[in-house]
């Protein structure tokens, strides 16, 4: 055999070895438990305890009533943008962002360089949405008449139209499907006394144009309220009901595949790309969370030892509980991946550029942590 031949080869088996060892240290930092953290940089944050924190673009947003800030991996800031909000709610979906003032009129869009387009709408908005492509989606109401509006990633309005209050009911929720086609809207009407839920779904590519009013699909649900809807990352969408968890599939042929019934009442909700949780009070005021998969399958519960502030979802399914100083994360099997009960109360704990990088903000300080 040459020599050539034979480095050829020595690479292939290096190569191969250096991606498997890679491939079981992932592993390994997947499936280890962590209970401890070191200090990797620190940063200062002015006025952290008004502020509200998101994770964006493997950096932080933090922002206000007065603006928001991007602050990258590092610390550094990577742009601020102001304006001037009641009611400052963002939202963000990959390396989008929109920050909008609910019961108001503005909403600003950005991306993780800078600011991208910003809008004054004619009318009060309910609730808004962006896709992983930029598109955007606002519900707006004024008088007897909600309001759909979709601008794309320029800010150029792609569609519109108009739902009558008296006919369809008082609008509640609203989120957009990844690639920006498609609307789930959930409003609130009253039928017999009670409260009622109908729940459309619109399309605006050219199935839902071939559809009258662009609707897809709706249902209705008595005797419940639906405060929040979502969609998963393969096109199905969800409604979190007062009695619980209504599934619809994704296609040209929607219809309600599953339903979780909850059988208690719910105190909080959290919804992911591939997944969603319940969390109800027990009489001590602590908490019990079930984390279902997106077809519904409940994939484990637990009980919370104290009461709960927020509980989301990352990005790879992993969810986290944070109450005060304590901060939890689960797999998504329920094996808790990381405890820790910090000496001071935690304002945020933002997933970093790692699986075990994370930013902890408190009150004086920033810090930017890799757990041990």
């Amino acid at each position: 055999m040459d020599i050539k031949k034979k480095n050829t080869i020595l690479i292939g088996v290096v190569s191969a070895s250096l991606i498997a060892l890679v491939i079981i240290l992932a592993g390994v930092s997947r499936f280890r438990a962590y209970d401890s953290y070191e200090i990797e940089d620190s940063f200062r944050i002015e006025g952290t305890s008004g502020l509200n924190f998101l994770p964006f673009a493997d950096g932080i947003l933090a922002y206000s009533r007065d603006g928001a800030v991007h602050y990258e991996k590092t610390g550094a800031t990577v742009w601020n943008e102001a304006y001037n909000m009641l009611s400052p709610v963002a939202v963000t979906n990959g390396s989008r962002l929109i920050v909008y003032d609910r019961q108001g009129s503005t909403l600003v869009a950005m991306s993780e360089e800078k600011e991208l387009w910003n809008v004054s709408t004619n009318h009060t908005i309910v609730d808004a949405a962006v896709s992983a492509d930029g598109t955007v989606a606002v519900l707006s109401q004024d008088g007897e008449t909600g309001y759909i509006s979709l601008y794309n990633d320029q800010g150029k309005q792609a569609g519109s139209g108009q739902v009558h209050l008296d006919q369809t009911g008082y609008p509640m929720s609203l989120a957009i499907s990844d690639d920006g086609k498609r609307l789930i809207v959930s409003f609130e009407y009253p039928a017999d006394g009670r409260l009622a839920t109908r729940v459309n779904i619109y399309d605006f590519s050219e199935d839902g144009d071939r559809q009258k009013d662009n609707i897809m699909a709706s249902f209705k649900y008595k005797d419940t309220v639906c405060p929040e809807v979502a969609y998963f990352s393969d096109g199905r969408a969800c409604a979190f009901t007062g009695s619980g968890v209504r599934i619809y599939s994704a296609g040209r042929q929607i219809k309600e595949e599953d339903y979780v019934k909850a059988g208690y009442n719910i105190a909080a909700v959290a919804a992911g790309k591939t997944g969603f949780a319940l969390i109800r009070r027990d009489k001590s005021d602590k908490g019990v969370i079930t984390v279902y998969s997106d077809n519904g399958k409940e994939e484990f519960r637990r009980n919370l030892l104290s009461s709960y502030e927020r509980v989301f979802f990352l990005d790879d399914g992993r969810v986290m509980i944070k109450s005060g100083r304590q901060v939890d994360i689960f797999t998504r099997t329920g094996r808790k991946w990381f405890t820790y009960r910090f000496p001071d109360q935690v304002e945020a704990f933002i997933p970093g550029e790692t699986l075990r990088e994370f930013f902890l903000v408190q009150r004086d300080s920033t810090q930017i942590i890799k757990l041990s």
